[in-house]
């Protein structure tokens, strides 16, 4: 992949380095960053020059992140916690084999983030079944993610509804699945999010608050 914008902060010399080398990325730092949208963002960061609160700062972001370190513990040492999509690597590294990383990195944001869905302010991987808010993640069954996106595509459903397109039961069929699944996916919410209302009952129709 060659429209890949690589946003370098805390070193001009690997910015130069990677200029010399000529390998048809489109490069800038701080103080010259200009982002064409046409282009894949990913952002390089050298830690060793940075202040604790800018890393914080930067892996809240959901920006394709390649952290160089000196030390292969300070992300342990500072309770740091990495996204998904953000690798680490330790210095010094060979730079023939950054460009391979690099596109690794990029085609597994890319499918990560097509299996990102945002619901209000929670965010959810469909491929790993976790709801997350506030840096909170909890794992979701199979039924309880159907639920949730069957809801989140068609608000206002009803019980039957919902029994047939994702339990496969017949409307003539009484079943307590969806009460039981229902009440267990309001207390997880409730418990880790304290969300009382996350989907809501209105005249028999069920909805996602929103």
């Amino acid at each position: 992949m060659s429209n890949i914008h690589l946003y370098i902060i805390g070193s001009k010399i690997f910015s130069d380095l990677l200029k010399e080398l000529e390998l048809n990325y489109t490069i800038s730092q701080d103080k010259d960053f200009k982002h064409n949208n046409q282009n894949f963002l990913v952002r390089i960061i050298f830690i060793e020059r940075l202040k604790l609160g800018q890393i914080k700062k930067y892996l809240l972001e959901n920006i394709p992140t390649i952290f160089f370190l000196n030390d292969k513990n300070f992300f342990k040492k500072n309770n740091l916690h990495l996204l998904d999509f953000h690798i680490k690597l330790l210095t010094p590294i060979e730079i023939l084999s950054f460009k391979d990383i690099l596109n690794i990195l990029v085609t597994k944001y890319s499918f990560l983030n097509k299996s990102k869905i945002i619901i209000n302010d929670y965010e959810i991987d469909s491929n790993q079944r976790i709801i997350m808010k506030n840096n909170i993640k909890i794992k979701l069954t199979e039924k309880e993610l159907e639920l949730i996106l069957t809801l989140n595509k068609n608000n206002g459903l009803d019980k039957l509804f919902l029994l047939k397109n994702i339990w496969n039961h017949n409307y003539d069929l009484e079943s307590h699945a969806f009460e039981t699944h229902l009440h267990r996916l309001r207390k997880k919410i409730n418990k880790f999010f304290q969300d009382k209302n996350f989907i809501i009952e209105k005249n028999s129709l069920y909805y996602i608050s929103k």
